[in-house]
């Protein structure tokens, strides 16, 4: 079993996020999403994509949050805090 990538920068899961963001989501411009952008209110995406975004994110970088953690997920940028908090719970 090969190892497992946990030093990602945040612009490479910037940029994962927001090639997971084109698949889930293709009428989103991908230009206008930012670390800021408020997920739900800028992006106008809704708690069902959210869901499937948030599945892949998980796929893509081997790691699990757990449900309720969620809800604190505001904007990219805390997804992207997110995934580094979980790959460090790794290294």
């Amino acid at each position: 079993m090969g190892e497992v990538k946990t030093n990602y920068t945040d612009e490479e899961i910037f940029n994962k996020l927001k090639e997971i963001l084109a698949i889930c989501c293709p009428d989103l411009d991908i230009n206008t999403v930012t670390p800021d952008s408020v997920i739900n209110r800028d992006l106008g995406i809704d708690s069902m994509n959210f869901v499937m975004i948030m599945v892949k994110v998980e796929a893509a970088f081997d790691i699990h949050v757990e449900d309720e953690e969620w809800d604190d997920l505001h904007t990219a940028q805390d997804v992207i805090d997110k995934v580094k908090e979980e790959l460090a719970k790794k290294a």
